[in-house]
């Protein structure tokens, strides 16, 4: 569960704030990042660890070190039932950023027409127990510990950038004006964010989760594209400048890898991380080397098709990771349609490879897998040019094998998202609803 929040700093800044309303950036409860100072706000860089519960999926990847990997008791019996399904309120769905579910909270950040929403649902019945406006959440992130919300996204006739948010109404607690570059996540009870400054560094700045009050900041080489944090080190890879691993409690270089990344996902003492275009690597976690590397091959031969177009080599679009695998959709940047293949951890050999013939669909994909327990889900989708398309379907793989187990196909008029498990429940999103098995 949850850890409980600091008693003696909530007071002394509740006491101040009821005094000051107003002053040092005190305005109705809310206050920005830096508004307090440090001898104010009790200041010990130690904050208590926000805990989360293996059963939630409180990060977009489910977990801080990016693994898409849930236990099996998150999920529900099969076959599920279907237990309800609630309309998205708004208007024309843009983009739905990933779902996170904390406490029984489902949190949705849509980009729609006319107005992006900030959406909280009970896990439980799919009631809409609060709303937040918010403005272009088409890069925006949510991610959630402690019973708050950490939302990276623009709030409407506002300076304000983030805010950590109340699971409970969504009221604001602190405020910042930055976006940062990369996820913002968790490490002992400190908010990560990377802001990259005016030369080829990026900053790399630690706050506490529950007053925002700055711990620590450091600046490094390159340019991160994602961040992990797992087994005592915070893994930031950079595409030309290697992965950085740091030091959560100072933000101190541990390592630098000679072999750059664009994602990351930590497992079992290993980092996995791929590079546009076809390269798979995994790396020791506790330097940095070279495990294992792969690189994906053309399907159509020398990348080229009769037409005389060129294509990139097939990316790993890397789902999930577990103590034996690494699962991924290999996006395959031309006719042939894309693959859902596994591979072992240890080695890096191929496993197994699930996927059609190129006919007699024009289109056909997976979104990026998730892994609960041995169960592999994803979406696929198949488009016909001249008749109508085959509807999206959630697909149940055995993970050891690939082996198709179960199918929910859904109606032809909508669009299927990737989904998400928690606590017994199956969460499957589409551009029209959200509906939950149980």
């Amino acid at each position: 569960m949850p850890d409980p929040p600091s008693i003696s700093r909530r007071q002394a800044l509740g006491a101040v704030g009821g005094a000051a309303t107003g002053v040092g950036g005190y305005i109705a409860g809310v206050r920005s990042a830096d508004s307090v100072p440090d001898w104010l706000a009790g200041r010990d860089c130690a904050p208590s660890p926000l805990a989360t519960n293996p059963t939630d999926w409180p990060f977009p990847r489910h977990d801080r070190a990016n693994t898409r990997h849930a236990p099996a008791r998150a999920g529900p019996d099969w076959p599920p039932d279907r237990t309800w399904e609630r309309e998205w309120p708004v208007g024309d769905v843009y983009e739905l950023r990933p779902l996170i579910v904390v406490d029984g909270v489902v949190v949705a950040l849509i980009e729609a027409a006319p107005q992006s929403v900030l959406l909280a649902i009970s896990l439980a019945d799919g009631r809409v127990l609060w709303r937040r406006e918010a403005e272009d959440a088409s890069y925006a992130q949510v991610c959630a510990a402690g019973g708050m919300a950490f939302v990276e996204g623009e709030v409407p006739d506002s300076p304000v950038r983030f805010a950590a948010r109340s699971l409970g109404d969504g009221a604001a607690l602190w405020t910042d004006s930055v976006s940062s570059h990369v996820p913002r996540t968790l490490a002992g009870g400190r908010l990560l964010a990377v802001d990259r400054t005016r030369d080829d560094n990026f900053a790399v700045t630690a706050r506490d989760a529950r007053t925002g009050v700055e711990c620590w900041r450091a600046v490094h080489g390159g340019r991160p594209h994602d961040i992990a944090v797992a087994d005592g080190r915070v893994v930031l890879p950079t595409r030309d400048d290697g992965v950085l691993a740091l030091d959560p409690a100072s933000g101190d270089r541990q390592w630098r890898s000679d072999a750059g990344g664009d994602t990351a996902a930590v497992v079992a003492g290993r980092v996995i991380s791929r590079r546009f275009p076809g390269e798979l690597r995994a790396l020791s976690l506790a330097d940095g080397a070279i495990e294992w590397r792969v690189q994906s091959e053309h399907f159509l031969e020398d990348g080229e098709s009769d037409d005389g177009t060129r294509y990139a080599r097939p990316g790993f679009e890397v789902g999930a990771v577990t103590p034996e695998v690494v699962v991924y959709a290999l996006d395959v940047h031309s006719d042939y349609p894309s693959r859902l293949q596994a591979r072992d951890l240890e080695t890096g050999d191929l496993l197994w490879d699930v996927g059609p013939e190129p006919t007699p669909v024009e289109f056909h994909g997976y979104s990026r897998p998730i892994v609960v327990g041995d169960d592999l889900f994803a979406i696929r989708y198949a488009r016909r040019e001249d008749s109508e398309d085959p509807p999206d379907a959630l697909l149940r793989f055995d993970v050891a094998t690939g082996t198709e187990r179960d199918r929910i196909t859904f109606p032809a008029d909508e669009y299927v998202r990737p989904p998400i498990v928690a606590d017994t429940t199956l969460l499957v999103p589409t551009n029209l609803r959200l509906v939950a098995y149980t």
